[in-house]
């Protein structure tokens, strides 16, 4: 891990991972209330306004191609840094590692970093040769993304996008990794295509303090000379800083995401043109923490608080052995007044023959209003049904990351 670069107000003072902004109270009637002292504001206000303009942020190119074997997840190394806000990065050891910032809070998790990595590939064997980006923390398990057949004579390009838990409290890292199945090792390609991984900080650890689930706040208030700072009161002219200021932190440190993956389900998807949606199951909810999943429609995540979000629907089937047809993925929006709207991802031919499976994209900026619904669908046309992955390491997944208002 490199140098860590700390963020400072103008003061020196240091800014830490935001902290749970406290919360006033009115003064009773002859009695002295809980004061707006400027050191508290700094930390509860100014501390947390700087961190969320200068969140962490890492993008890594690699700078020279590197040599994949056959069948054996690799990490992607050589990862030059492009940005890198908080020296989370080092560009002399473990080139290929984001390591998280230090974790100023009491929680073991660790908070939520969206994380995606492309991976382009020398292909070879046209139709026979599968090409898979995954992400890996600590050296553990892989989270497999895009799975896709390359051909000879030309570049496959292959992606991944997760929601990952991390704390630099755990020196926690992330780093990018392919796979391929040729006959022997490929190279990431270069001149004009190579791997990036970007990691952006997006959400506190669930358990941290004050990490509730406050509404969308509107407009800050204009404040005037007339104006009286207050606690919770209303009226007269004062301004509550507990919705002013302590419930508009808290949903920046705390806005909605949701990983929801098959892992543990049991499904398939029936051959021909029709669009089935995927089912997440509850065993494999890692986040949701604004309660947009639910058992009843296992299908859908369900917008609790309008914005824009970015989701990123992967559908991760078996394939039976003698493959044929097409395999595509969507997304679509319900919208809660009725109607719909489809957001077209990847479609690829299957591998010519063998098991591995196929695994593709939908991804895109959806403007989600309180009671819209999103979904992951596949179209596929085997002739016969698709069985959908449920691992840990290999199944489907959609991820809803609320990005703005």
């Amino acid at each position: 891990m490199g140098t860590e670069t700390r963020v400072y107000l103008t003061d020196g003072a240091e800014v830490w991972e935001p902290r749970a902004p406290r919360t006033w109270a009115d003064a009773a009637p002859g009695v002295q209330g809980d004061p707006l002292r400027a050191p508290l504001l700094e930390l509860d206000a100014g501390s947390a306004a700087l961190w969320h303009r200068q969140r962490p942020l890492f993008q890594g190119m690699q700078t020279a191609q590197q040599s994949i074997p056959a069948s054996t997840w690799i990490p992607v190394t050589g990862m030059a840094e492009m940005i890198d806000n908080w020296g989370g990065h080092s560009d002399a050891t473990n080139t290929g590692r984001y390591y998280a910032p230090w974790t100023n809070s009491n929680t073991s998790g660790g908070d939520w970093y969206l994380c995606s990595g492309y991976v382009p590939f020398n292909a070879t064997g046209f139709g026979a040769t599968a090409f898979i980006a995954g992400l890996r923390k600590n050296g553990g398990t892989v989270l497999e993304g895009g799975k896709i057949p390359g051909g000879a004579g030309h570049v496959l390009d292959t992606m991944v996008i997760d929601l990952i838990q991390m704390s630099g409290a755990n020196n926690d890292y992330v780093e990018l990794t392919a796979y391929q199945t040729g006959a022997g090792a490929l190279n990431t390609a270069f001149s004009g295509k190579t791997p990036t991984l970007t990691v952006r900080w997006v959400a506190v650890d669930q358990a941290w303090p004050g990490a509730l689930t406050p509404a969308l706040p509107a407009s800050p208030h204009v404040w005037t000379d007339a104006d009286i700072w207050a606690g919770s009161a209303t009226g007269g002219g004062k301004v509550p800083a507990n919705v002013e200021v302590r419930d508009l932190i808290r949903f920046l440190h705390n806005p909605p995401i949701a990983r929801l993956t098959s892992q543990g389900g049991s499904q398939t998807i029936p051959s021909g043109t029709s669009w089935t949606s995927i089912n997440f199951a509850a065993s494999g909810i890692t986040v949701d923490n604004y309660g947009g999943w639910s058992s009843a429609n296992p299908s859908r995540y369900v917008c609790q608080r309008a914005g824009l979000y970015l989701v990123a629907g992967l559908v991760s089937t078996s394939d039976p052995g003698t493959n044929s047809g097409y395999r595509a993925a969507r997304l679509l929006q319900t919208f809660a007044g009725g109607g719909s709207q489809a957001y077209a991802g990847w479609t690829v031919l299957p591998l010519t023959s063998g098991t591995i499976g196929t695994a593709i994209y939908a991804v895109a900026l959806v403007r989600l209003s309180v009671g819209d619904a999103i979904e992951t669908q596949m179209q596929q046309t085997q002739g016969a049904a698709l069985t959908v992955l449920a691992a840990a390491n290999n199944c489907s997944r959609m991820n809803v990351v609320w990005l703005a208002k």
